[in-house]
């Protein structure tokens, strides 16, 4: 509860920051927090996810603090992505919680060759140990 609570006053202050011009772009995910912290409740840490850019409260859940959310937004020395992102496209490799990209649907391709490569390395492991 309260997750879904500070992502919906993060969401107004930031949204707030663009329309002053303050930050460039920003997107809003008001209505959808309990679905982003139910899904993201139900996961791993291990777990690796591919987000589009309403779904900050997963990456919330996870761990990534305001600060953090704000130095991407804000795309200031601190960001874990040096700037090199449009605001919301949060990454954090600690979390596994990889980039966003903008267009839309582009999750499915890549969680897809994620998975097919995870499973190549589990299955080298397999072999490898196998064989004395």
């Amino acid at each position: 509860h309260r997750q879904m609570i500070r992502l919906r006053k993060m969401d107004t202050i930031l949204h707030n920051a663009q329309r002053q011009g303050r930050i460039s772009f920003y997107m809003t995910c008001h209505g959808e927090e309990s679905i982003h912290i139910g899904s993201a409740s139900a996961l791993r840490p291990q777990d690796h996810v591919f987000a589009q850019y309403r779904e900050a409260g997963i990456l919330m859940w996870r761990g990534f603090t305001l600060e953090q959310f704000c130095n991407q937004c804000f795309s200031n020395d601190l960001d874990l992505g040096r700037g090199r992102q449009m605001p919301v496209h949060y990454g954090c490799r600690a979390l596994n919680y990889h980039t966003i990209s903008s267009p839309l649907g582009t999750q499915l391709t890549q969680a897809v060759g994620a998975a097919y490569k995870l499973k190549l390395d589990h299955m080298a492991s397999s072999s490898s140990s196998d064989n004395p």
